[in-house]
């Protein structure tokens, strides 16, 4: 971001070790394997080992297609953890498992759409010498697709507070500064973010209110001007929701002490200890409905169902 810059800005855009927030290390556990909670699975179960290159038929034209192309994992005796399946012809596996997301772009699984995966993955289960197993079984996965749309509608959760510029005007120029300072990331979106190297989704973002909701270098060179900025995320992509929501704070109470601004909610309160302790709880409430229903923020599971 710095390279080529400095003459619009009149100084170079870093970051100022004083000020900025810091990195956040977060302990993620990133799956590879089928994901059961937003998937549905079957997996090719028996006592023998499969040779690879017979699961690798399932990568073949015909049975992919014929199988609704799923995602396809397999587990060789010296693994630890489930591995996409390759092409590969040699050695053998100890677990074969393929799967598809209960609810997607392409739609959603039903009784019938999962009754008919199993039929096909029993074809297939004596090229194997094994049998198809599916989780949860056809004639529950209605049910289980209304729980998942049930949480998608009411768990969509989002955190949002505004810096309100004092009189009008933010330059665009003056947010890149201290966005900067701050330590957060420009992004191709045109956003600034604080993110965190282990997570794919930003902590949170900052973006301008006005006639864009994009920064760009071409907004500074024409010297454009906001009306505010908007600092948020949404909880359920978010590795580190309470931690998210202080630096939210954090970075809002600098941009309205350095340039001059109202920090308000989303219900256009302004900002104090009682309304931030209560967007601090709200989002801890937050937490415990998604651990109700067997989910963290921020994990393959809920960007699966989320993202």
């Amino acid at each position: 971001m710095n390279s080529g810059v400095p003459d619009l800005f009149g100084q170079p855009l870093l970051v100022d070790p004083g000020i900025a927030l810091p990195t956040l290390p977060l302990d993620l556990v990133r799956k590879t394997g089928p994901l059961h909670k937003v998937e549905y699975v079957i997996e090719f179960v028996g006592q023998r080992s499969v040779l690879a290159g017979a699961a690798v038929q399932l990568l073949s034209p015909d049975w992919f297609q014929a199988l609704g192309q799923p995602q396809c994992y397999a587990m060789r005796p010296a693994d630890l953890h489930w591995q996409r399946l390759t092409p590969a012809i040699d050695g053998s596996y100890d677990s074969l498992a393929i799967s598809w997301p209960f609810i997607s772009a392409k739609g959603t699984i039903s009784f019938q759409s999962a009754k008919h995966l199993l039929d096909m993955a029993e074809q297939f289960g004596p090229f194997l010498q094994r049998r198809a197993m599916a989780m949860p079984v056809p004639r529950e996965v209605d049910a289980y697709v209304r729980l998942l749309k049930e949480a998608q509608k009411n768990l969509d959760i989002g955190f949002e507070i505004s810096v309100m510029s004092s009189r009008a005007q933010f330059y665009e120029k003056d947010l890149w500064i201290e966005c900067a300072k701050l330590g957060l990331q420009f992004s191709p979106s045109g956003s600034f973010d604080w993110r965190s190297p282990e997570a794919p989704y930003p902590l949170f973002s900052v973006t301008p209110i006005g006639e864009t909701d994009c920064f760009s270098l071409s907004n500074v060179q024409k010297a454009m001007c906001h009306v505010g900025i908007t600092l948020g995320f949404s909880v359920p992509l978010c590795a580190a929701p309470i931690q998210a929501v202080e630096g939210c704070f954090y970075v809002a109470e600098h941009i309205a002490r350095t340039l001059g601004g109202r920090i308000l909610d989303d219900s256009d309160r302004e900002l104090n200890d009682r309304i931030k302790d209560e967007l601090i709880q709200n989002t801890k409430l937050a937490l415990s409905l998604f651990s109700k229903i067997g989910m963290t923020t921020g994990s393959p599971e809920t960007e699966a169902l989320f993202g």
